[in-house]
C-alpha cells in the first residue's frame, strides 16, 4: 500500500473566544440550549488584527518551525476556503507574502498555489487531490502544504449564532504519511444541486441559512457517500462483512465534518439506523424504543425533516445502543470543536487533531474515516490508516493548549467586534506570535481591498 498521507498536522484558532452559556443568556436563552442543544460551548472568533490569510499563515509558519521544513521543501500551497478575501485574488498570495517575510523575498516563488470553494468540504477535497498528486509521483519536491481556513460568521441575534468559529489548519502532505495514511481506492462521494440550504450570494460574508434544510441535506448526503464507500469497498475487496454485520462493524475511529455536535450525533444516529435496519440487531432497538415512522410518499430529505422521524431519531440518540459505539469511534474527535465551533473546511481537521490528542487508546494501525460535508451539496467518506510511530508526530500538535489559553470576551466586546467597530491598529492585546493585520486599502482608492500584514503578537 502507498504510504502517502499527512506529515504533520498544525491547527490554529484565534486567542480570543465567546462563552456560549454567557451569550446564551444575554439572548435570554437556557444556557443548556446553547452549550447541550446546539453542542457548543464556546466558539473562537478572530480578533480585528487577524483573518483568513493571517490564520493559514499562523497555522503554515508554526508547522514549518516546529518540523524544521524549508520552503525549498514545498512545492504546492493550497488554500481551501468558502470565506476568502478577495473575488478575483487567491488568499494563498497573501499568505506566501507573509511567509516570504520570514523566510526571504522570492523563497516560496517557485510554488503552485491554489484556492479552492465548495463550502466546507473544501479541504478535504485538497486532501484527496494532494494525495494524488504525490501517488502519481508529480510533486516535484518533497511536500505540499494545505492551508485550509475559515470563519464561520453569522447575524447577531440570529439562530445560527451560537454556531460560529473560527479556525486554520497546516497539512503538511508527503509519500511517507507519519501521521495519517491514504488508504487508495475507499472513498466514497454524494454531489447534488440543492441550492437553497446554504449560500453566499453576491459576495456576502455572512451566510443565509434553511436550517432545517440544511441539517436534512447533510443527513442525506452523509449517506449516500457512505453507501457509494461501501460500494467501493466491496469491489476493491477491502473491506468484507457477514451477513449479521454492517461495513461500520470495521470502522474504528471516524471523523466527522462538524458544524456543530449535534449535527454529528444526528448524522452518526441516521446512519445506523440505515445500517443495522435488518440486522438480528435492530430487534433489540424495537424492543427499547419501537419500530421506525413510515417514510411512504417521502425522499430522503423529507423523511429526514419529518416530524416522526426527528422523534425516533433523538429516541434512538439516547438509546445504550447508540451512545457506547458512538463515544467509541467519534467522541474524541468532538472535544476540541465544542471549543472552538464551527469552522467549515477547517472543520474535519479540527476533529482530526482533537482525535489524536485526546483519544484514550493506542491508535497504531487503526482506522480512521474523514467524513467531509459541503452545502450545496457534496459528501465525501475516505479511509485513513493510522501508522505505527505516529506518536512521535502527534506529540506536537497543541491545538488543546491553544484552546485553554485563550482570553474570554464579554459580549460586548464581542458584538463590537463582529460589527467592526474595532479598528486593527487599535486591538493591543497580546500573544503568542503569530501574523496580524495592519491595515485594509479604503474603497475608492487604488489602494483598495489591499491587506499588509506583520509577523507579531
Amino acid at each position: 500500500m502507498t504510504r502517502v498521507g499527512i506529515e504533520a498536522l498544525y491547527v490554529y484558532s484565534p486567542n480570543i473566544y465567546v462563552d456560549n452559556a454567557e451569550l446564551a443568556v444575554a439572548r435570554g436563552k437556557d444556557p443548556k440550549h446553547f452549550t447541550e442543544g446546539v453542542g457548543i460551548k464556546a466558539f473562537s472568533i478572530p480578533p480585528p488584527n487577524e483573518d483568513q490569510a493571517s490564520m493559514a499563515a499562523t497555522a503554515a509558519y508554526r508547522l514549518m518551525e516546529r518540523h524544521s521544513i524549508s520552503p525549498k521543501d514545498i512545492f504546492r500551497v493550497d488554500t481551501p476556503t468558502e470565506s476568502g478575501l478577495d473575488g478575483s485574488r487567491a488568499l494563498v498570495s497573501d499568505v506566501v507574502g507573509m511567509l516570504e517575510q520570514v523566510y526571504g523575498k522570492g523563497s516560496l516563488s517557485h510554488i503552485l498555489g491554489y484556492e479552492q470553494k465548495f463550502a466546507c468540504v473544501s479541504g478535504l477535497e485538497r486532501y484527496l487531490d494532494t494525495g494524488a498528486w504525490f501517488a502519481a509521483n508529480w510533486n516535484t519536491r518533497k511536500y505540499a502544504l494545505i492551508l485550509a481556513t475559515d470563519v464561520a460568521k453569522y447575524n447577531l441575534k440570529s439562530s445560527e449564532e451560537p454556531t460560529q468559529g473560527a479556525a486554520a489548519a497546516a497539512i503538511l502532505m508527503g509519500g511517507d504519511g507519519k501521521l495519517l495514511q491514504i488508504r487508495p481506492g475507499a472513498i466514497g462521494s454524494a454531489l447534488r444541486n440543492e441550492k437553497s440550504d446554504f449560500k453566499k450570494p453576491g459576495g456576502r460574508t455572512v451566510a443565509m441559512v434553511d436550517g432545517a434544510l440544511s441539517y436534512a441535506s447533510y443527513l442525506s448526503e452523509m449517506k449516500e457517500a457512505w453507501l457509494n464507500f461501501q460500494s467501493s469497498a466491496r469491489e476493491q475487496g477491502l473491506m468484507r462483512h457477514k451477513p449479521d454485520q454492517s461495513m461500520l462493524d470495521f470502522i474504528e475511529r471516524a471523523v466527522y465534518h462538524n458544524p456543530h455536535k449535534k449535527m454529528v450525533i444526528s448524522a452518526y444516529a441516521s446512519l445506523l439506523i440505515h445500517e443495522w435496519r435488518g440486522l438480528p440487531r435492530w430487534k433489540q432497538v424495537e424492543e427499547e424504543i419501537g419500530p421506525e415512522p413510515s417514510r411512504e410518499g417521502m425522499d430522503d430529505l423529507a423523511y429526514y425533516m419529518s416530524d416522526g422521524y426527528r422523534d425516533y431519531r433523538r429516541k434512538f440518540m439516547k438509546s445504550s445502543h447508540f451512545t457506547k459505539d458512538f463515544e467509541t469511534r467519534i467522541g474524541s474527535s468532538l472535544i476540541a470543536p465544542e471549543l472552538v465551533g464551527n469552522s467549515y473546511s477547517v472543520s474535519v481537521f479540527v476533529g482530526l487533531d482533537s482525535l489524536f490528542e485526546n483519544d484514550s487508546e493506542d491508535l497504531t494501525r487503526k482506522n480512521v474515516v474523514l467524513c467531509g460535508y459541503g452545502s450545496g451539496s457534496h459528501a465525501i467518506i475516505q479511509e485513513n490508516l493510522i501508522p505505527d510511530g505516529y506518536k512521535e508526530v502527534a506529540k506536537k500538535l497543541e491545538l488543546m493548549r491553544i484552546l485553554n489559553a485563550r482570553r474570554k470576551v464579554s459580549i460586548e466586546e464581542y458584538e463590537k467586534i463582529h460589527n467592526g467597530q474595532i479598528n486593527p491598529n487599535d486591538w493591543d492585546v497580546k500573544g503568542e506570535t503569530r501574523f496580524l493585520l495592519r491595515s485594509v486599502g479604503e474603497k475608492e482608492t487604488p489602494s483598495e481591498g489591499d491587506r499588509q500584514y506583520t509577523l507579531g503578537n
